[in-house]
C-alpha cells in the first residue's frame, strides 16, 4: 500500500475527511454511483480510469471520485461484479443486470420498491422474458444506466 500512487490519493483523500489518519478516514466514505466512461480520465492517484466510483463523505458531505482499483484495494469498498453488470445492460438494454447491479439499484433509489427489486432478481438468470417483463426490464435498465433515483435510499 505505500506505493507513490497510493501516496497520491491518500493527499486526496484525507483533506475531504474528518480523521487526518487514513485507516480511520476511508471508513468515513461511501459508494454512490458508479459509470463507465468512453474516454480515459485519471483517477487521483494518477492511473487512467473509465471506471468511475462517485463516493460521499458520510460525516461531511464532501464528495469525489476514485477508480475501480482505488475504491475496493485502498478504500476497501468491495464493488464485486458491479461494472461487469453495467457493462452489461449498457451493451444491450433488453440484458439482465448481475445480483451486485440490482443491489447497488436498489441502494440508490434506482427502483420504484420492492416490486421491480423482486422481478429484477426473480429474472436474473432467465433468458426468455414476455414482451411485457422485456419493456419493463428496459425501463428498468435505462434508469440505472441513467441513475435516476425514483425513492429514498434505504439499507437492505
Amino acid at each position: 500500500m505505500e506505493s507513490h500512487n497510493f501516496e497520491r490519493l491518500k493527499a486526496h483523500i484525507l483533506p475531504l475527511s474528518v480523521s487526518q489518519v487514513f485507516d480511520v478516514a476511508r471508513t468515513e466514505w461511501f459508494l454512490e454511483a458508479i459509470e463507465i466512461s468512453d474516454e480515459f480520465d485519471n483517477c487521483p492517484c494518477g492511473q487512467e480510469i473509465k471506471e468511475h466510483c462517485y463516493i460521499r463523505n458520510r460525516l461531511n458531505g464532501y464528495a469525489t471520485y476514485v477508480g475501480n482499483v482505488c475504491i475496493n484495494r485502498f478504500i476497501q469498498i468491495d464493488t464485486g461484479n458491479l461494472f461487469e453488470g453495467l457493462r452489461r445492460i449498457a451493451a444491450d438494454i433488453s440484458a439482465n443486470a448481475n445480483h451486485d447491479l440490482i443491489e447497488h439499484a436498489w441502494r440508490n433509489g434506482y427502483l420504484f420498491g420492492e416490486k421491480e427489486y423482486t422481478f429484477l432478481k426473480q429474472t436474473v438468470l432467465k433468458r426468455r422474458l414476455s414482451q411485457p417483463q422485456r419493456a419493463w426490464k428496459e425501463k428498468i435498465n435505462r434508469r440505472i444506466l441513467a441513475k435516476t433515483k425514483v425513492r429514498q435510499r434505504t439499507q437492505r
